[in-house]
């Protein structure tokens, strides 16, 4: 009789785990939301006292409408430190910016684009990773196709208590490269493919921007795949196996060391959203500092490396002006 009562009572907590476990694999947050799943969310979204779900909005636009409940955050003011080349948010920015959001690192941050700028989002969805947010999402197709399926929208701004909470220290480096050692390992042992995720012109050095950096081209021994090869013409992104082809194409492959970059780690944090969220690729790193702190330096090989116009001002002399 006691042994019937154990086994009772065994099978009992095992049915309960299972249950557990099939709930928590049922709540699995996923790189990629559609346009139905926020729909599907909105009640939640809505009500502003809960922070289970924050629908942000990565724009400068969001004053012309929005997604009902969703909240803002203002590309470039509220994305970048403007006073490092790399230009990630320190933690007391994160802190501040999202306390300010309500998004505290336990919430599922839900971003969208609203400025047909898929790479703008990715670059945020790339630093709350940095910044140890567990479950962050993209809605594929951003504002535009939230629009053009004729689903609500609201110039409401909603008013959510900002609370002061902790982000976890430190950050997650795994997810970025520097220039030491990250990018000097690469050229000397080639065992990270540095990949240039920029517009063919800017990868031979026909085109680039006086005001960012002094010497046009790439990184001697880079690879070039557009980013933005990655998205239909709708600004959703194509199937897995279509993106596994570009990259492959191009022999970025699963198992090598992949190094992004671009001019500001806007494009470049695009790709690694990509390969590491959508692709699995394991070992993948933005190098954030990419062109505005590269072609800046005189000791990095480069290719073609032709010097142009004068030196751009430093973001702290940018910031200095501005003050005056």
């Amino acid at each position: 009789m006691r042994k019937r009562t154990l086994l009772l009572k065994m099978a009992a907590v095992l049915f309960s785990l299972s249950f557990i476990i099939q709930a928590q694999a049922g709540e699995n947050v996923q790189p990629l939301v559609s346009t139905q799943w926020v729909q599907d969310q909105l009640a939640t979204i809505s009500d502003q006292d809960q922070t289970k779900i924050r629908l942000i909005e990565v724009s400068k636009k969001y004053d012309q409408g929005h997604i009902p409940g969703a909240l803002q955050m203002k590309w470039g003011s509220e994305t970048f430190d403007p006073t490092t080349d790399h230009m990630v948010l320190s933690l007391d920015q994160i802190e501040r910016i999202m306390g300010n959001l309500n998004a505290p690192p336990s919430a599922h941050i839900v971003l969208y684009d609203g400025e047909d700028k898929v790479h703008y989002v990715a670059r945020v969805y790339w630093t709350l990773k940095y910044w140890n947010y567990p479950n962050v999402s993209i809605m594929d197709g951003g504002k535009s196709k939230w629009q053009k399926e004729n689903r609500p929208m609201s110039t409401e701004k909603p008013q959510v208590a900002a609370q002061r909470f902790e982000v976890s220290y430190p950050p997650n480096t795994a997810v970025r490269a520097m220039y030491s050692p990250d990018i000097i390992n690469a050229l000397a042992t080639g065992e990270s493919v540095i990949l240039d995720t920029r517009p063919e012109g800017f990868f031979t050095g026909e085109t680039y921007s006086l005001d960012k950096w002094v010497r046009s081209g790439h990184i001697t021994g880079a690879v070039n795949v557009p980013t933005l090869s990655a998205m239909k013409e709708d600004k959703t992104y194509k199937d897995v196996v279509t993106l596994k082809a570009i990259y492959e194409s191009a022999a970025i492959t699963p198992d090598k060391k992949i190094i992004t970059y671009c001019d500001t780690g806007v494009l470049g944090a695009h790709a690694w959203f990509v390969l590491h969220e959508l692709l699995g690729y394991q070992n993948v790193k933005l190098y954030d500092g990419s062109m505005r702190e590269y072609a800046n330096r005189f000791d990095t090989p480069m290719q073609p490396g032709i010097v142009g116009g004068k030196f751009p001002k430093t973001p702290i002399q940018q910031l200095e002006e501005k003050i005056k």
